[in-house]
């Protein structure tokens, strides 16, 4: 990795409820980049985020010894401005280890610069782990769910895979109507099943035996939205109550800002579940083109990071371009480090 005389780089985080993105960069040039696991404490425990940073860091940071000029991460933790406060302590504990180095830190949503990626009025909708909503219109801003799995969430993987894992212990136990779920769960366990058990017992202890069960169950909505491809019955209806869900989301937020069948605004899809053509994508588009038609339909895609952690630095270093986006959505800023070394022209 090479650098400008006297240029420090800059630390870019993004991440939510399965995975972790950390970059370096000096002004618009990304330097190096890795991909982990999630570091969301309430994913996989505060001890677990923190290891997870540092490994992080110390695959992009080649100089332990140089601290970065500072640190900017937009995150799924970053549920409340507490949170955000919270993620930044580990961001430094993580640096402290690495290093030692100590930065200053921005931490904000991972909504934030979806918000911020497109001109006009614009609604974000993400469903991955777990759900988010957010929208912008002029000076108005809202966002809805992001409070995790047990306050919120509704209509994510984890909310789908749980209801997936359930209709299959219902079909098991003679509570529920048959369902192919039931296989499927019994493949999706088998590296945890106990020799001799019942597939009831093999679910207990694939999800129950360690930490960071959120993104575990998560990851079985994929077999519940295969099923409802398939024309499984069960699955289909679940599905059906996913893609309800979102909807009810991305309509709470457009109504808050203003934006209504008559707005020309860009409608962005986030995240593992709406970022494929998947059934659930395809309930939820059907209603908003019924109900709220897009003038612009865009998809966020991993390009997109650097130019959007970059937009937030450099919103982070110019005074007052911060204040309003941090009144509107969870958002921690240490004071910004001078402009000097390594921003953009």
């Amino acid at each position: 990795m090479t650098r400008p005389p006297h240029a420090l780089p800059w630390l870019l985080l993004e991440g939510g409820g399965s995975h972790t993105w950390a970059a370096t960069a000096n002004g618009d040039t990304i330097l190096a980049t890795t991909e982990g696991p999630s570091t969301n404490p309430r994913s996989v425990g505060e001890k677990r985020a923190v290891h997870r940073l540092v490994d992080l860091i110390d695959r992009v940071w080649d100089d332990p010894g140089t601290a970065p000029m500072g640190v900017v991460a937009a995150h799924g933790a970053a549920s409340t401005r507490a949170a955000a406060g919270d993620f930044a302590a580990l961001v430094r504990r993580a640096l402290s280890s690495v290093g030692p180095m100590a930065a200053p830190v921005l931490v904000t949503n991972d909504l934030t610069p979806l918000l911020l990626s497109a001109k006009g009025p614009v609604c974000v909708v993400n469903c991955g782990t777990g759900t988010g909503f957010a929208a912008r219109n002029g000076a108005r801003w809202a966002r809805s769910s992001g409070l995790e799995w047990l306050l919120s969430d509704e209509g994510g993987g984890h909310d789908l895979g749980t209801a997936g894992l359930r209709a299959a212990v219902r079909s098991l136990d003679g509570r529920g109507p048959d369902t192919t779920l039931t296989g499927l769960a019994r493949q999706w366990c088998a590296d945890g099943a106990h020799a001799g058990g019942g597939l009831g017992e093999g679910l207990f202890f694939h999800v129950y035996r360690a930490e960071g069960t959120k993104p575990l169950v998560a990851s079985f909505a994929q077999h519940v939205l295969e099923a409802a491809e398939d024309g499984d019955t069960v699955a289909g209806q679940l599905v059906e109550r996913a893609a309800a869900e979102l909807t009810v989301g991305a309509a709470a937020v457009c109504r808050t800002t203003g934006i209504t069948t008559g707005t020309d605004y860009t409608l962005l899809l986030s995240g593992s579940l709406l970022t494929e053509a998947t059934l659930l994508r395809g309930h939820f588009m059907s209603w908003a083109h019924e109900n709220l038609p897009p003038a612009a339909l865009l998809q966020h895609t991993p390009k997109g990071r650097p130019e959007d952690l970059l937009h937030l630095r450099d919103l982070w270093l110019t005074p007052d371009a911060l204040t309003p986006l941090a009144a509107a959505l969870p958002t921690h800023a240490d004071p910004a480090p001078p402009a000097a070394g390594g921003t953009r022209s």
